[in-house]
């Protein structure tokens, strides 16, 4: 009896995570194929962690240079210069904006433009959005 109740939540649990998995899937490529400024970090998985540092950095309150963000991300998703070459293009594009630090004025910090802003939060509300419905 035990072995069959587990197969069956197992069973509900996979079901519900492929219709979670789909369903997301979908809407995550609708929303995000259409906005520019999140589809300049989604080519890679390096560029989704490059977004995500600053993101997470601008929530949080954090002072955060591109040597931070490169040196947090594992070797493994993309080369330092990859990594420093798709922060100066989000620069170049307008997205972030590097400030001097008052302190040390070798240090750069990064900060998201209101642009970059409302489509991460456009994103992350959609996400938030879809979790409430399941």
């Amino acid at each position: 009896m035990q072995s069959t109740t587990n197969y069956m939540v197992k069973n509900l649990t996979q079901k519900k995570i492929a219709s979670y998995t789909s369903r997301l899937l979908e809407g995550y490529n609708s929303i995000m194929a259409y906005d520019d400024n999140i589809l300049s970090f989604r080519f890679s998985a390096y560029g989704t962690l490059v977004l995500f540092n600053i993101m997470d950095s601008y929530y949080d309150n954090k002072p955060i240079t591109s040597e931070d963000i490169s040196n947090g991300i594992d070797y493994k998703f993309g080369s330092r210069n990859s990594i420093l070459n798709l922060i100066k293009k989000a620069e170049k594009n307008k997205l972030i904006t590097r400030t001097t630090s008052k302190l040390d004025k070798r240090q750069k910090y990064i900060t998201p433009t209101k642009t970059l802003i409302n489509s991460h939060e456009k994103m992350i509300g959609f996400i938030l959005n879809f979790e409430n419905k399941s």
